[in-house]
């Protein structure tokens, strides 16, 4: 007999678990470890930092397993809605932006041989097929050669006022020849190229598979157009890996010098034009058809994927503390300088995404996965949603 308790039992169980479906979808983009005052990078550029988020695509709900089917009209692809109502949420248009711009003027001018065209189509969430079972979905961006244009993918923070920063993204490229993938910081301010400040990485996939480009923009000479050789540093992956296979690729971008790791490894360290003004990051694959891309041939497809990002970073505003704690600035309201709760991206970290406490004046304890107590999921649930 179904009474009026397990009827309101049944409603609570229903409640619970469509609340746990949204905090799958909330959770994708989240910001681990908010009891921590600041955030400590390690390696040679290691740093302290204000702030921190971790946007994780690696289980996300309700994805069709299609992949979008290629759209061979420029002015469709230009205007395509997004591929999935992930991408329309509030969570991940907190962070990110879907470029739809093209390269029309450069074609115009004779600076690239082909129309490059950026679509919301493609940039979505695919399930995964591969047998390792920490993921089941990633994100996304993919380009293609088309008969009349070469179809890209791009998405733009939507934060735009990075002061230095740590950025890790544990990514993987596969595709035909002749595309680029970038992950870059980007600032640019007038038409003119000398204006451009960047921290890039680079992957061609018309080159070796352990090769990875790292440069500070611009990178070429303003009078001569000539190649700048200090601002770009040719990589091998380390320890026998390629670019087909997932890695962490980080890039450090602080006070005088931009570092560059892969899997924990340092592989580069530019002090040449280091971007010093506010900026944004981006990330894109595309190809123009030009020299530096190569060209694909047509239908042929390139795809960057990214299982998550991890940032810590300081917004704009005066560099403040010594050398050995580079990129510190104070919260806003923060009566004192420095950190009360020191909470580590890298070190003591368990679970990935979730900073370790390392040190605490507060008296904070923490252990290294990351984890307070356990308490009751419809607290979790009212505290998620107190804080969002």
């Amino acid at each position: 007999m179904f009474t009026a308790s397990t009827s309101g039992l049944a409603s609570s169980i229903v409640v619970i678990i469509l609340l746990s479906s949204i905090l799958r979808l909330t959770f994708a983009q989240k910001d681990n470890g908010n009891e921590c005052s600041c955030f400590q990078t390690n390696g040679s550029s290691a740093g302290y930092f204000t702030f921190h988020r971790f946007l994780d695509y690696r289980n996300i709900p309700s994805i069709s397993p299609e992949v979008p089917a290629l759209i061979p009209n420029i002015t469709n692809a230009t205007n395509a809605i997004a591929t999935s109502d992930f991408f329309t949420n509030e969570a991940w248009r907190n962070d990110w932006a879907i470029q739809n711009w093209n390269n029309s003027d450069d074609v115009a001018s004779g600076d690239s041989p082909t129309l490059r065209v950026n679509s919301a189509n493609n940039v979505y969430i695919e399930k995964s097929n591969d047998t390792d079972p920490s993921y089941a979905t990633f994100l996304t961006l993919r380009t293609a050669r088309l008969p009349t244009f070469q179809s890209t993918g791009e998405i733009d923070s939507v934060e735009k006022n990075y002061r230095y920063l740590s950025a890790r993204f544990r990514a993987r490229v596969i595709g035909s020849p002749g595309a680029c993938a970038g992950i870059f910081t980007y600032r640019h301010t007038t038409p003119s190229p000398s204006s451009v400040q960047e921290a890039d990485i680079e992957i061609l996939t018309r080159g070796a598979r352990n090769a990875v480009q790292y440069t500070n923009q611009p990178s070429q000479d303003a009078q001569t157009g000539d190649d700048v050789p200090e601002a770009t540093r040719n990589v091998t992956i380390p320890q026998g890996r390629d670019w087909t296979a997932w890695n962490t690729y980080r890039v450090d971008w602080m006070p005088g010098m931009t570092s560059w790791y892969v899997n924990g490894v340092s592989v580069a360290d530019i002090g040449f034009q280091t971007p010093k003004d506010p900026a944004g990051l981006c990330v894109n694959i595309w190809s123009d058809g030009g020299v530096w891309t190569g060209n694909m041939s047509t239908y042929d497809e390139a795809f960057l994927q990214i299982q998550w990002v991890e940032v810590v970073f300081n917004t704009s505003g005066p560099y403040v503390g010594p050398t050995d704690k580079r990129g510190m600035v104070k919260r806003k309201g923060e009566k004192e300088k420095g950190c009360k709760v020191v909470c580590g991206i890298d070190e003591k970290v368990n679970i990935t995404g979730t900073p370790a406490v390392l040190s605490s004046r507060a008296g904070a304890a923490r252990n290294g996965n990351g984890s307070l107590v356990l308490v009751p999921l419809l607290l979790v649930i009212g505290l998620v949603f107190g804080y969002f």
